[in-house]
């Protein structure tokens, strides 16, 4: 390893997500120098892994509009510390980086929930975003057959991802009562937009089991997943698979906002109506 890349910005982001991208966008917009840091190779995040390159995409839009507002894309670098005020260490395979900034924005995501059940480790069972990730990044799963189970909107956008590139669905496991799922689907009611959503994806899984009150206790198989044990309400049905995606909503990823000292509530970062965290000049947005 190198040693060592200085860099000095008037506004540094962590995090290289659509809630990152767009706060250095519009911090590049009012004049500011801005240099921002992600962990993968590639900006987008979860959400727009992969398509950086598909000219055609909203992604592509706002990735390609960074380098035209002359941010600085500091990729595969991991922040490790804080070794002064307003000083972060961050890594790469070849360099340690000493990124210095006036003020800071964290737009540092969230990880899957992943609840443990008998067999959870065998291979192929992974949290529903995690194979979405990897399908994306050219994992082939045409002709597959996945289960995707656990409770929330994710599960039907990954179902959505999954069938276009040529998965079987063979269940969609939702673990929240028909009645749960009623009244998550009143409160929409506020909200046009997501309605619109939720229809469309409907229409993407049009003929796929989608079965509520129905969750996983027992993955099965001979060193890989070839079975899995569902249960649906006092019955259980078992069905064979080659992939199954859980997912259990998102934990916020704090680590980097405690190391700052930025104060939590309720396992988030605590901001302001400006986005401003309890540390001085440190602001955060997205997920967190």
């Amino acid at each position: 390893m190198n040693r060592e890349i200085t860099r000095q910005f008037d506004v540094l982001v962590v995090g290289g997500g659509p809630a990152g991208i767009s706060a250095a966008l519009s911090a590049a917009e009012q004049g500011a120098h801005v240099g921002i840091v992600d962990d993968n190779h590639n900006l987008g995040g979860q959400i727009w892994r992969g398509e950086a390159t598909n000219c055609t995409s909203a992604a592509s839009h706002w990735i390609n509009g960074l380098s035209g507002k002359g941010v600085e894309s500091l990729c595969a670098a991991r922040v490790v510390d804080q070794i002064g005020p307003n000083t972060l260490l961050a890594e790469t395979a070849d360099h340690i980086c000493e990124l210095s900034y006036s003020k800071l924005v964290l737009a540092t995501g969230a990880r899957e929930r992943f609840l443990p059940f008998p067999g959870w480790t065998l291979p192929n069972v992974m949290g529903a975003g995690a194979l979405q990730a990897l399908v994306k990044s050219g994992l082939p799963v045409h002709g597959k057959r996945v289960v995707i189970a656990g409770t929330g909107p994710l599960l039907l956008a990954v179902a959505s991802c999954l069938r276009k590139h040529g998965a079987k669905i063979a269940i969609i496991c939702e673990q929240a009562s028909r009645a749960s799922l009623a009244r998550f689907g009143f409160s929409l009611l506020a909200y046009p937009q997501k309605i619109r959503q939720a229809l469309s994806l409907r229409k993407d899984l049009s003929g796929i089991r989608f079965v509520p009150d129905c969750w996983p206790v027992a993955a099965i198989g001979d060193g890989v997943l070839e079975q899995l044990t569902l249960a649906r309400g006092n019955d259980v049905e078992n069905i064979s698979c080659d992939y199954l995606a859980c997912g259990f909503h998102l934990v916020p990823n704090t680590e980097l906002p405690s190391l700052l000292g930025c104060r939590l509530r309720d396992g988030f970062v605590e901001v302001d109506d400006f986005q401003r965290t309890s540390a001085p000049d440190v602001f955060c947005a997205g997920e967190p």
